[in-house]
């Protein structure tokens, strides 16, 4: 039996090579995978607030309608119950500076939804030299009447998530 007492017990430096080789390559798999996780979480983000806008100005008209009142374009975040924190309020122009990364604006002049994605896109409203998810409120009409509100990216502003 050959055992020597007080030898030192560590790595050789194949093991250690080889244990770095696999961090490598488990980082070159997983890394990407957050990122589209991150990019699919915004996504996801940005169409449910879209749709929580929609809802809280159907509930708005229908209010309206049912109470002899008149529909009128305004800030549909003012028609949310809970307002989100990453809102920063009304603001004309939108910018960079008010509106930064992953926050949403209302622009009053022309009833524009904007929000400043943290993930590229292709596409969309730019300013100050970064590119907004922009919806515009416009009025349902039948006949002469305003009957809802709804949310449109006008095909000058499509975008597509990069």
């Amino acid at each position: 039996m050959n055992t020597r007492v007080g030898q030192n017990k560590g790595f050789t430096l194949v093991e250690l090579v080889i244990v770095i080789v696999v961090l490598g390559i488990l980082a070159a798999v997983a890394i990407p995978k957050f990122l589209d996780l991150r990019r699919d979480s915004e996504i996801a983000a940005v169409g449910q607030m879209v749709a929580s806008l929609e809802s809280a100005m159907s509930i708005y008209a229908a209010r309206q309608y049912t109470q002899g009142g008149s529909v009128a374009l305004h800030n549909p975040f003012d028609d949310l119950a809970n307002v989100p924190t990453n809102y920063k309020g009304i603001n004309d122009p939108v910018t960079p500076a008010n509106t930064p990364n992953g926050h949403w604006s209302y622009r009053p002049t022309g009833n524009w939804i904007m929000y400043n994605p943290r993930t590229p896109i292709t596409g969309g409203w730019t300013s100050g030299g970064e590119t907004f998810i922009i919806y515009q409120m416009q009025a349902v009409t039948e006949g002469a009447d305003t009957v809802g509100l709804r949310l449109v990216t006008t095909p000058a502003f499509e975008y597509s998530w990069n």
